[in-house]
């Protein structure tokens, strides 16, 4: 299937709106269960128990938590994530006209996916504490769903091109 490039940079923009949902919701999961957990037990949750005590409470520390990580996730797909949109936009455009749908990624982008999915696999294997898996997948998940706005700018620019 060969496609415009404006369809393709939409289509690539979705897939890091839809992994980002994704780890968004399993990180609050996993914040909720640390914090459940830190509740019922006061222990198994690392970073929950460490900060309770200066924050007022589990409550407020899993919110904060969870302010924190949305916070570094829109620093990092603003500045960084973003940049890789803009590079995988400017590859897209590069491409000659129509573009068929396995030419969305480049190779080294399908090695950097798999490298990424397989630690966030390595977390559930080493037994990463649900608060700290959580933190990261809400950043992460943050930061992709940042990126993915610029995937959905840049397409309409380039749809405004065509």
């Amino acid at each position: 299937m060969k496609l415009k490039p404006s369809i393709l940079i939409v289509i690539s923009g979705l897939v890091w709106l839809a992994v980002g949902i994704y780890l968004m919701q399993l990180g609050i999961g996993f914040l909720l269960e640390g914090y459940t957990t830190a509740l019922a037990k006061g222990s198994g949750t690392p970073l929950i128990n460490w900060l309770a005590p200066y924050m007022g409470g589990v409550e407020l520390t899993a919110l904060f938590l969870i302010v924190v990580a949305l916070y570094i996730g829109y620093i990092k797909g603003r500045y960084v994530l973003g940049k890789a949109a803009q590079r995988g936009v400017a590859r897209i455009q590069a491409l000659p006209k129509p573009i068929a749908l396995s030419k969305i990624y480049a190779p080294r982008y399908y090695l950097l996916l798999g490298l990424m999915i397989l630690i966030g696999m390595s977390m559930k294997w080493l037994g990463v504490p649900k608060d700290w898996r959580g933190f990261v997948d809400v950043a992460i998940g943050a930061a992709l769903i940042n990126g993915s706005i610029i995937y959905f700018r840049l397409a309409c620019l380039e749809r405004a091109q065509e």
